[in-house]
């Protein structure tokens, strides 16, 4: 009896939860949803070949602290996501750059624009 109390609760507050992204994401027109900071993506561009595909999946988390390395995804002064590699950091400025461009990213990134250093990377390629 204990157990279905338990199974029930956990539905209930699964179905909140849900709720809750649904009219974050549907009605507040938020860019990313961030469950305990955490964002499921999908990479639109081929600026990060060969690390990144367009069409790849992202998981990113946010971070305490990010270093020169990281890839990271932020929200760009066009308000747009950006998922670049972070090559040159600046106490909390950061400059990027996509693996398949030549050049630096003209924009200088604030900690504060960061969305999430990527954590994992779901490649399907057929």
């Amino acid at each position: 009896m204990i157990k279905k109390y338990r199974s029930d609760l956990f539905l209930i507050i699964s179905i909140i939860f849900f709720l809750t992204i649904l009219i974050l994401k549907f009605f507040i027109q938020e860019k990313t949803i961030q469950p305990f900071g955490i964002s499921i993506l999908e990479i639109s561009s081929n600026s990060m070949n060969p690390t990144l595909y367009k069409g790849d999946k992202i998981i990113i988390k946010k971070q305490e602290e990010y270093e020169e390395g990281d890839i990271i995804t932020y929200i760009s002064k066009e308000n747009n996501c950006i998922t670049h590699r972070i090559v040159k950091k600046y106490e909390n400025v950061f400059i990027t750059k996509g693996d398949n461009n030549n050049i630096e990213d003209n924009e200088q990134i604030k900690k504060e624009q960061i969305l999430g250093k990527v954590i994992y990377i779901y490649k399907d390629r057929k």
